[in-house]
């Protein structure tokens, strides 16, 4: 395995060391409304699995485009001042909260960093990992991959004291994963 370390957002990743990471940079508003996807990292072929990057200045991000295919529910989240948690609500289809306004988001499973993991109903694999509350990491594929869940559980904060035990689970699980594809 190896670590790819972001120096300008302040966060780091594994991935199977036989794959290439591939950097492009942009202004993407449309994909993940509420915020603008300002990298992306295409970890091993295009289509596959892909980090991306998004700054959101209003504290929010959802999870497919406006107007995306249905029956899938479209996920926002946004961080909630006054309460001082992650919130979710379902802009486009029903979601799991049919007929009820916002809701806490569950922040109950977490990176091997600390970071909580905000669950995704988008088509293809996603996860949505808050690195502040204007800053977002989102891994997700085009449904080809079989080890997403598990390069996202891998993500940190640049510097962070991983627990080692945690790190060798999740580097096991990963590389378990990447190899039954």
């Amino acid at each position: 395995m190896r670590q790819y370390v972001d120096a300008k957002y302040h966060f780091s990743f594994w991935y199977p060391r036989a794959l290439q990471v591939t950097v492009t940079t942009g202004q993407d508003r449309r994909s993940l409304p509420g915020g603008v996807n300002v990298k992306t990292l295409a970890v091993g072929e295009p289509g596959g699995v892909s980090v991306s990057v998004v700054v959101s200045p209003q504290k929010m991000i959802t999870d497919e485009p406006n107007g995306h295919a249905p029956p899938i529910a479209q996920t926002k989240y946004f961080y909630d001042a006054a309460s001082d948690r992650w919130m979710a609500a379902f802009p486009e289809g029903d979601g799991p909260f049919v007929g009820g306004g916002p809701r806490p988001a569950d922040v109950s499973k977490r990176t091997i960093g600390g970071l909580p993991i905000l669950p995704s109903s988008a088509r293809f694999d996603a996860t949505i990992i808050p690195l502040s509350t204007t800053l977002f990491v989102v891994v997700r594929d085009g449904g080809g991959s079989g080890f997403t869940r598990q390069l996202a559980t891998t993500a940190a904060p640049a510097g962070a004291r991983v627990d080692p035990a945690a790190l060798s689970a999740a580097l096991k699980a990963e590389a378990d994963a990447y190899g039954k594809q």
